[in-house]
């Protein structure tokens, strides 16, 4: 009995003897490799010096963005791998480009991604993640009680049934149970509501604390880095770099206010942009310059390759789909046949506020707008608006009244196409008199004059009536007559003259059986193609005026015409 002891404690501590060897093994491989990872990171740092940048200027274009940054180095004579971080995870390494001193040899570019070194947290930022995770114990405590409230609950439910199955419950004893029930149940109902009136509110600051520390991540969490590797034949001391790169997830859309006073007054132009921007980098204090350009598109003229004309053969091909045979038939060139051995592979597989003025410079391909001021623009993928330029135009105002459609007379302003070429085109809001009236679009891109709408003037006050006494329906023959006669009545409420330009019409034939003619236009220009009339008119102050137009349509009597 000892000695199968002794054996079986001789054969666990070989055992042990056994896995201490392999663990002390694994041991001294991690080791082992650790240490060689260390000397071959200190190695790599001693050509390393990491560089901060700062953003000096961003031209943000429709769809992207090129961002520039300035470094100041004291660098070493041999060479020197140059590491700048807190770049932007979504930079184009091909479009990186790198500007040093005349002593300076540029080598090389690249980039790389480091998952180890991060910078401290500030101490607010410590702050609220204190304060959100104190939040979020008291959220479990609540979550505590209510868990509590709710078994007691239970547990009053359960036991309703009071006394015996074979005898009854005394008077008192049941007003006591009763008492007591309902005394539980109101006071555990309140605590409850109180409960979740609390954790309403501990939500709402909750939600304040993490949006301010999303931003934050949002804004710091590139572990993006770039290597320029330079050369030197001497120290050279305060060497600047300068380098740019192009990146995504940025945007700028134009828009604009058409602000007018008064009709004697110019047209105010005020050009605006909506810049957005969720790089991963934010732009502090940075000179920004806006641009229409696309940098991804080519500038090199396309060539003309030789067209070769050839006879096109149909090719039929069976597809057998859930057990019926179908027959397709294309046409394809000869020397794509080969292309066809497998058809399947062919065919199957919150706006934020900012300040400032602009310049606008517009060349043969562009328009860029240069801001003069410096901008803070946050990585967080929210409008910013920028104001760009104020434009004073002289314009042409009028008025004018289409009276069939809408009885009011509106407010226009005629600007001048060369007065739009430097804009992009964009939706604008319009303000008359301080009040928002609508909007409409600025086309940049067109040579005409363009018709603003300023809203409607209640103050000139337009009637279209039909005359009965001077209209009449009568039959000839197989044919219909019938005679109409319109009048408008528009009074001017103002104190000054005005002039108004009055649109109307009469109805157009389209059919050779039905026929349309003026009778009297009442000195409005008229164009037979359209059947448009027109007046213009001067209305003195506090004055009327009134023009009629009768005109007389003829179409066989058994017919129905539309109506006009």
């Amino acid at each position: 009995m000892e000695i199968s002891r002794f054996k079986k404690l001789r054969f666990t501590n070989c055992e042990l003897r056994i896995v201490t060897l392999s663990l002390t093994k694994r041991l001294l491989t991690t080791l082992f490799f650790l240490c060689s990872f260390v000397s071959f990171r200190l190695t790599a740092a001693e050509n390393e010096q990491r560089v901060p940048s700062n953003i000096s200027n961003v031209t943000v274009f429709l769809n992207q963005a090129q961002v520039t940054r300035v470094a100041k180095v004291n660098l070493q004579p041999g060479l020197t791998n140059l590491v700048f971080d807190k770049v932007s995870p979504f930079i184009n390494l091909n479009s990186i480009q790198v500007k040093t001193e005349s002593n300076v040899v540029l080598l090389s570019v690249s980039q790389r991604n480091n998952y180890i070194e991060k910078e401290e947290k500030p101490s607010f930022i410590k702050e609220i993640e204190d304060t959100i995770q104190s939040l979020n114990n008291q959220f479990q405590l609540i979550q505590i009680k209510r868990e509590a409230l709710q078994m007691e609950r239970d547990v009053m439910n359960a036991n309703k049934k009071i006394g015996g199955d074979n005898s009854g419950v005394k008077v008192e004893d049941l007003e006591d149970a009763l008492l007591l029930f309902r005394k539980r149940t109101v006071e555990t109902g309140e605590e409850l509501l109180k409960l979740s009136y609390a954790e309403q509110k501990l939500n709402l600051i909750k939600q304040k604390f993490q949006l301010q520390l999303d931003d934050y991540n949002g804004n710091e969490n590139s572990t993006a880095e770039i290597v320029v590797t330079v050369k030197t034949l001497a120290a050279v001391a305060n060497a600047k770099i300068e380098w740019s790169y192009l990146v995504g997830n940025a945007s700028w859309k134009p828009f604009y206010d058409v602000r007018v006073k008064d009709t004697k007054s110019e047209l105010q132009l005020v050009s605006k942009a909506y810049i957005t921007q969720a790089t991963g980098e934010s732009w502090k204090n940075v000179i920004l310059k806006l641009s229409t350009t696309n940098p991804n598109e080519s500038g090199s003229k396309p060539e003309l390759n030789t067209l070769f004309l050839n006879y096109h053969l149909p090719i039929v091909i069976n597809d057998d789909t859930e057990g019926k045979k179908v027959k397709s038939v294309m046409s394809v060139s000869p020397r794509n046949i080969n292309s066809l051995a497998n058809p399947s592979e062919e065919f199957g597989a919150q706006v934020k506020l900012s300040d400032g003025i602009a310049s606008a410079q517009q060349t043969a391909v562009n328009i860029e707008f240069t801001v003069t001021s410096a901008y803070t623009i946050l990585s967080d993928n929210t409008p910013h608006q920028v104001d760009l330029t104020v434009n004073n135009l002289t314009v042409a105002y009028a008025y004018a009244t289409v009276p069939k459609m809408d009885k009011d007379a509106f407010v226009t302003a005629k600007v001048a196409g060369n007065d739009l070429q430097n804009q992009v085109c964009g939706e604008a809001n319009i303000y008359f008199d301080g009040t928002f009236v609508g909007k409409t679009f600025i086309n940049g891109t067109t040579s005409d004059s363009m018709l603003i709408s300023l809203g409607r003037d209640k103050r000139i006050q337009v009637q279209r009536t039909l005359l009965k006494d001077f209209s009449s329906k009568s039959f000839s023959g197989s044919t219909k007559k019938e005679m109409s006669t319109w009048e408008i009545s528009i009074r001017n409420t103002r104190k000054e003259p005005v002039v108004i330009v009055v649109e109307d019409q009469i109805p157009v034939s389209a059919d050779k059986e039905i026929e349309v003619q003026m009778i009297n236009n009442g000195g409005a220009s008229f164009d037979e193609t359209t059947g448009k009339l027109t007046w213009k008119l001067l209305l003195d102050a506090e004055q009327s005026q009134s023009v009629r137009f009768s005109f007389e349509v003829k179409y066989p009597k058994d017919k129905i015409i539309s109506t006009y």
